[in-house]
């Protein structure tokens, strides 16, 4: 884990020097709904297979 940790922080500030702070807080937060979104899904796909698994 730490070493994503590193590179998600060396890509932030990557961003930032490229793009401005405020262009990096943009992405940090498209970032998140995505992994939101996806937690969601799998949520979703769990509850789904718990109910077919009772169903039968």
């Amino acid at each position: 884990m730490d070493s994503y940790e590193g590179q998600a922080r060396m890509a932030a500030d990557r961003a930032t020097e490229m793009f401005g702070e405020e262009n990096q807080v943009t992405a940090i937060g498209e970032g998140l709904g995505a992994i939101a979104y996806a937690l969601l899904e799998v949520a979703s796909a769990i509850r789904e297979s718990t109910e077919a698994r009772r169903g039968h």
